[in-house]
């Protein structure tokens, strides 16, 4: 389906980042695949309900879909975060139909492809869900999986098999996405070698439709780095991971994946603290997350002027005609709008994702062709 100069953009379904993925060119979008993170039905504190059903929060999703992506391209799907606010305990529709049933239907009866995301070790009828959609659709699934399960080899390989089993797909119709979600730029050296000694015990590494490994050096908050009008940097780990994978004689290559410029952990947070959270650009540099922070959001936007003039006027500034983000960022720096809370989420996401497509492309390029015969590259 994609090769190795591919990328996986986990998204967490959400207005902003779906307007991000609105934005991109036709040419960015199709080096890209997104794994579609459902989210949490909104929870109002104040009286402790939930402020929607499930079926009134997923009921647009598939014209949300063909209307921000608008490629005949599949994305992959993953239903479970919608359960990440524990407290949440609707496990179906008023129609008695799964929830991810629902969400392949509607964004398949939209003119959009999809593929169910999975693991091992979900509940029954999560996977029940997989194996009415794989039937009804037939595009296979994708398979999800967690660092931790790397460390017994046998035991995972023993858990797919059940599942593929269940699902009724062979490997040649089955994605992996081995997700190290958040990792400590720190130990990079040490995740590197970790990746690389689970890429060469994987079971049956070149009979996966396509292999993905994803993780993000954003951690959840920056509050305690990076002070209130002030920037700093995080290194960009998972990229530099990937770049020296790329240089390798793997028998088989990877595939790309990021959580874009967000952290992996589902926040759920009170409304009226969004004004007590600091204004803030994530700016995607070559190896690194250049991150600039404002003033609360209750005193209004203003501050995002100074912080847009500081970039465009940096080397690492990738010109306003990169991206919409990047043509966004310029336009506030010469006296454009200062936008609110979403635009600077994407602004920051579109830019980050037409970085990495681009970077993709460049690295696939550069990197070694002098590939081993065994090589079985993803088509």
């Amino acid at each position: 389906m994609f090769s190795s100069d591919h990328y996986v953009a986990v998204i967490k379904w959400k207005r902003g980042e779906r307007t991000a993925l609105e934005h991109l060119t036709p040419t960015i979008k199709s080096r890209i695949t997104p794994l579609l993170e459902i989210q949490p039905v909104p929870y109002n504190h104040r009286t402790e309900n939930f402020t929607k059903t499930i079926d009134e929060h997923l009921a647009n999703i598939g014209k949300d879909l063909r209307n921000c992506w608008k490629s005949t391209a599949p994305v992959f799907v993953d239903s479970a975060p919608i359960y990440d606010n524990e407290d949440f305990e609707d496990d179906y529709l008023s129609t008695g139909q799964h929830p991810l049933e629902f969400i392949i239907d509607s964004i398949e009866n939209e003119g959009n492809q999809t593929i169910p995301v999975t693991g091992t070790a979900r509940d029954a009828s999560y996977q029940s869900a997989v194996y009415n959609v794989v039937q009804k659709f037939q595009r296979g699934i994708c398979i999800r999986i967690h660092e931790e399960q790397l460390d017994d080899i046998t035991q995972l390989e023993s858990d797919i098999d059940d599942l593929l089993s269940l699902a009724h797909v062979d490997k040649s119709e089955t994605d992996i996405v081995i997700d190290f979600e958040q990792i400590n730029p720190a130990k990079e050296l040490a995740i590197y070698s970790q990746i690389i000694n689970s890429l060469i015990q994987f079971p049956d590494i070149n009979s996966w439709r396509t292999l993905t490994i994803c993780a993000t050096s954003i951690p959840k908050t920056f509050s305690t780095t990076i002070k209130k009008f002030s920037s700093g940097s995080v290194p960009r780990a998972e990229w530099n991971i990937f770049s020296k994978i790329m240089k390798t004689n793997l028998v088989r290559k990877p595939s790309f994946g990021d959580y874009t410029i967000t952290n992996p952990n589902f926040v759920n947070l009170e409304p009226w603290l969004l004004n007590k959270i600091i204004s803030s650009l994530k700016y995607t540099c070559d190896n690194e997350y250049w991150v600039h922070r404002g003033d609360l959001t209750g005193n209004g936007f203003s501050c995002m002027r100074n912080i847009c003039v500081a970039v465009v006027s940096d080397p690492r500034f990738s010109g306003q005609n990169f991206s919409f983000g990047d043509s966004y960022i310029y336009n506030c720096a010469n006296g454009g709008t200062t936008g609110n809370l979403e635009a600077w989420v994407v602004a920051g996401i579109n830019h980050h994702l037409t970085k990495v497509a681009s970077d993709l492309a460049s690295l696939s390029l550069s990197s070694s062709t002098g590939l081993p015969p065994t090589l079985a590259p993803q088509v």
